[in-house]
C-alpha cells in the first residue's frame, strides 16, 4: 500500500484550527450587535461563526429580516446564479450509512452501473436537450484501495470527457480522497480548471457521525477525520474549488451544525479556496422515511444566516426542495442544481427517472432542468452554465 495512503489514514485528529472553541464563539456572540449586522455593518474582529450564532439565537429578529439583509448583501454578485446537474454514475457503495438507500446492506436496492457509452449519452442529453453546461458526477465510496483508485480514474475520465463535449463547470462527489487518489483523478485535469470537490461531512458532531456512518473501519465513510481532510489534500495538490456541506436534520443541534459549517468554510477560504456551501435537508429514500424535523422557517433561517455571514461563498440549492420552498430560498443561493439521484436517469423526450428501487433518495421536484432553469431565467435571473432560450431555439430549428 502506498506510503501516502497509510500516512493519510494514520492522521487521527482534525486540526483544532478548523473549528474554534465553542465557548470562545459563544462569548464572541454576546458582543455581536445583530441589528448592526442587518444593516450590513459587520465587526471584522469577530469570527463569522460567532455572528451566525448570534443571529440564530436572537429571537427579536425574524427570519424574514435576516433573509432581506442577506439578499441585499449578495445582490450585486455576478452572475446571480450558476448551475450544474447531478449525474449519478452508479449506486454501488461499500459504506453503511443509515440514512442512505445506497448503503451496502440494502438488498432491496437494485444496483446499477453506467458504462462509457451510457455516460457519454447522458452528457450529450444534458448538453443538447437540457442546455446545461455544468455537471456533477457522483458515485458510492469503496473499501478496497484498488477500487478507490479505479473509481478516481473513471471519474477523472468522465470529467475530461465532459470538458471535451463543451461543459464549462464540473463538480464531483465520490467520497473522501487521499493524495494517491487525488493524483490519479488530477491527471485528467488542469489545476486552474473549475472542478469542484464535494465532500459533505453530513454532520460535524462526532457522536452523531458515528451513529449514522458507523465506526467499523471496514466501512470507508466511518472515518470522520479522513473525510474532513479530503479538502486539505485537494488544496495541497494545487486545486482550488471545494464544496463542504452538512445534512440538515441528521444532528439535532442545528446551531452547532451551522457554526461548524461556517467555521469550516472560513478555514477553507483562508487557504485560498473557492468555496460553495451546501445545507441539504434529509429526503425519503428506499426503506427510509428520513424526516429532517427542521421546519421551513427554521431551515430558511439557517440558509439566510449562512448567506449573510459568508457572502463571498455561494450556497447550493437543489430540487430536494419543492418549487414553493425554492421560491423562498433562491435569492439567497448562488448555485441551483436541478436533477435526479437515480443512475444515468436523463432522457431526451421525458423528465428524468427517480425510481425508489434505484435512487439514493427521492427528490421533491422532478421537472426537467431546462424547464426549471428557463423559468428562473424568464423571471430575470442571469444563470451561468445554462445556454437557455438561445440553445432551445437552436434545437428547435434543427
Amino acid at each position: 500500500m502506498p506510503s501516502s495512503y497509510m500516512s493519510a489514514l494514520s492522521e487521527v485528529n482534525v486540526d483544532n484550527s478548523l473549528f474554534p472553541d465553542i465557548t470562545t464563539l459563544e462569548q464572541q456572540a454576546k458582543l455581536v450587535d445583530t441589528r448592526a449586522v442587518l444593516q450590513l455593518h459587520t465587526n471584522e474582529d469577530l469570527h463569522p461563526a460567532a455572528i451566525a450564532l448570534a443571529l440564530l439565537r436572537d429571537e427579536t429578529i425574524s427570519t424574514s429580516e435576516i433573509r432581506a439583509a442577506a439578499k441585499d448583501r449578495i445582490s450585486a454578485r455576478v452572475p446571480q446564479l450558476h448551475t450544474f446537474v447531478p449525474l449519478y454514475t452508479t449506486n454501488h457503495c461499500d459504506s453503511e450509512c443509515k440514512m442512505c438507500a445506497m448503503r451496502s446492506s440494502n438488498t432491496a436496492l437494485i444496483r446499477k452501473f453506467a458504462g462509457k457509452k451510457a455516460l457519454e449519452e447522458q452528457l450529450h442529453i444534458l448538453y443538447e436537450n437540457e442546455h446545461v453546461r455544468g455537471v456533477g458526477f457522483l458515485t458510492g465510496e469503496y473499501s478496497d484501495e484498488y477500487t478507490r483508485l479505479a473509481n478516481a480514474f473513471r471519474i477523472g475520465w468522465a470529467i475530461r470527457t465532459a470538458f471535451d463535449i463543451g461543459f464549462e463547470r464540473i463538480y464531483f462527489n465520490i467520497g473522501s480522497m487521499v493524495p494517491d487518489e487525488i493524483e490519479v483523478l488530477g491527471e485528467w485535469i488542469d489545476k486552474d480548471e473549475p472542478v469542484t470537490m464535494c465532500v459533505f461531512q453530513e454532520t460535524y458532531d462526532r457522536g452523531s457521525y458515528a451513529r449514522f456512518m458507523g465506526s467499523d473501519p471496514r466501512f470507508p465513510k466511518s472515518d470522520y477525520d479522513r473525510r474532513i481532510r479530503s479538502f486539505e489534500h485537494w488544496l495541497d495538490a494545487g486545486f482550488r474549488y471545494v464544496n463542504p456541506g452538512t445534512l440538515v436534520g441528521l444532528h439535532q443541534d442545528t446551531e452547532k451544525e451551522v457554526i461548524s459549517l461556517v467555521s469550516h468554510v472560513t478555514h477553507l477560504a483562508d487557504r485560498g479556496a473557492v468555496v460553495d456551501v451546501s445545507l441539504p435537508r434529509l429526503r425519503p429514500a428506499q426503506g427510509l422515511k428520513n424526516v429532517s424535523g427542521v421546519e421551513d422557517d427554521a431551515y430558511l433561517r439557517m440558509i439566510a444566516t449562512v448567506a449573510l455571514v459568508c457572502p463571498e461563498h455561494r450556497l447550493v440549492l437543489t430540487t430536494r426542495e419543492d418549487e414553493a420552498f425554492q421560491k423562498q430560498a433562491i435569492d439567497l443561493c448562488g448555485v441551483f442544481s436541478p436533477g435526479s439521484p437515480d443512475v444515468a436517469p436523463y432522457r431526451r423526450d421525458d423528465h428524468a427517472r427517480n425510481e425508489i428501487k434505484t435512487s439514493q433518495f427521492i427528490v421533491a421536484d422532478l421537472r426537467r432542468p431546462r424547464d426549471i432553469l428557463g423559468k428562473l431565467e424568464a423571471e430575470g435571473r442571469a444563470i451561468d452554465y445554462f445556454a437557455g432560450a438561445a440553445a432551445a431555439t437552436g434545437s428547435a430549428a434543427t
